[in-house]
């Protein structure tokens, strides 16, 4: 959703406040499947290492998340740095790696200043089309599509899900509220905490 078509780049959304969502997409993608669990209290996230994945991806993520658990905003800070550890690419590179391996990105070109066309165009309208419903609508949300749209917020996609102006306080309540009541929460939490500290940073470095 980052990925603008037109561009083959983010032009909505800075990398730092991508890199947070992407790393909460990740730790909440291994609760989905059960390799981690919701530590005791609410803000904790632990691993199951009987259930590792076994995609090397998710492998490398519950190795960060077991390393710095349980505090959920201590395991999101870190991936960035644990995942280029690990597998030699940073949480975006990681990330745009897996979709060009699943044939929905291009390879990275221009070195500088890189480009990653939309190769499978139609997933990726569908896959927008089934976020903007759930911001439209009042219902349930199944888990893995209210964990994306929850971190629509934060990465500044608002636009994207919401494209009509009209709809878009609607779709801001929706994406604020999709994980209230569920284990997820604590990850949009952190990743809220990351993005408000690394801007008031930003913001006094330029003071």
């Amino acid at each position: 959703m980052a990925v603008k078509p037109e561009t083959g780049r983010h032009a909505m959304g800075v990398r730092s406040q991508l890199n947070a969502c992407l790393a909460g997409l990740f730790v909440a993608e291994l609760m989905i499947g059960g390799a981690a669990a919701p530590a005791e209290g609410d803000k904790g996230v632990t691993v199951i290492r009987e259930r590792t994945p076994e995609s090397p991806t998710l492998a490398a993520v519950a190795d960060v998340v077991a390393a710095k658990a349980p505090k959920t905003k201590a395991i999101l800070s870190a991936m960035d740095r644990g995942l280029r550890q690990r597998l030699g690419t940073g949480t975006w590179d990681t990330a745009m790696s897996g979709l060009v391996a699943t044939g929905a990105l291009a390879p990275a070109t221009n070195d500088r200043l890189p480009r990653q066309d939309v190769v499978d165009a139609a997933t990726r309208d569908r896959l927008v089309d089934q976020l903007r419903v759930a911001a439209a609508d009042n219902g349930p949300i199944a888990p893995r599509t209210a964990v994306v749209l929850s971190m629509t917020g934060p990465a500044n996609l608002l636009e994207v899900v919401a494209p009509e102006r009209r709809t878009r306080r609607h779709a801001r309540r929706r994406i604020d509220h999709a994980l209230e009541g569920t284990d997820f929460e604590r990850i949009r939490k952190a990743v809220r905490q990351l993005i408000a500290e690394a801007n008031a940073a930003a913001v006094g470095a330029g003071t």
